[in-house]
């Protein structure tokens, strides 16, 4: 799946949820949009939507912190 079509459908999933609208660069932490319990919910759903199997290495903030970011480490996952 091409990396913008994997930021738009987080980007949703975002807007969705939290009413947010992010660009693709922005600090979804840093900027409040997610919490800690916003953040589980975000990995079960890269988890059910990609099909992504995440290791406890995996879940830390540098692999989430931005739309661009997340898409990068899911194409990581999934080659």
């Amino acid at each position: 799946m091409p990396m913008q079509q994997v930021i738009q459908i987080l980007g949703d999933y975002i807007k969705e949820q939290y009413n947010a609208n992010l660009n693709k660069q922005e600090n979804i932490f840093e900027s409040g949009i997610i919490d800690s319990l916003g953040f589980v919910n975000l990995i079960g759903f890269i988890s059910e939507t990609f099909g992504i199997e995440f290791e406890p290495d995996d879940l830390i903030e540098d692999n989430f912190y931005s739309l661009e970011r997340m898409a990068q480490f899911i194409g990581q996952k999934k080659e």
